[in-house]
C-alpha cells in the first residue's frame, strides 16, 4: 500500500496512516441514537 497520497485525495487524513487513525477514533465514536439513549443531544446536521 502507498503510504502518502497526493494532498488533494483527503485534507482530514493525507497520509494511510493517519486514515486509519481516523477511522480508529471514528469507531469509538457514538452514534446519534446512543447519544440520545444518554440523555444528551447530538450535534446538528452540517
Amino acid at each position: 500500500m502507498k503510504e502518502e497520497l497526493k494532498e488533494t485525495t483527503n485534507s482530514m487524513a493525507p497520509t494511510v496512516k493517519e486514515m486509519v487513525k481516523l477511522g480508529k477514533d471514528m469507531d469509538k465514536m457514538k452514534t446519534n441514537t446512543e447519544i440520545i439513549e444518554n440523555g444528551m443531544i447530538p450535534d446538528p446536521k452540517q
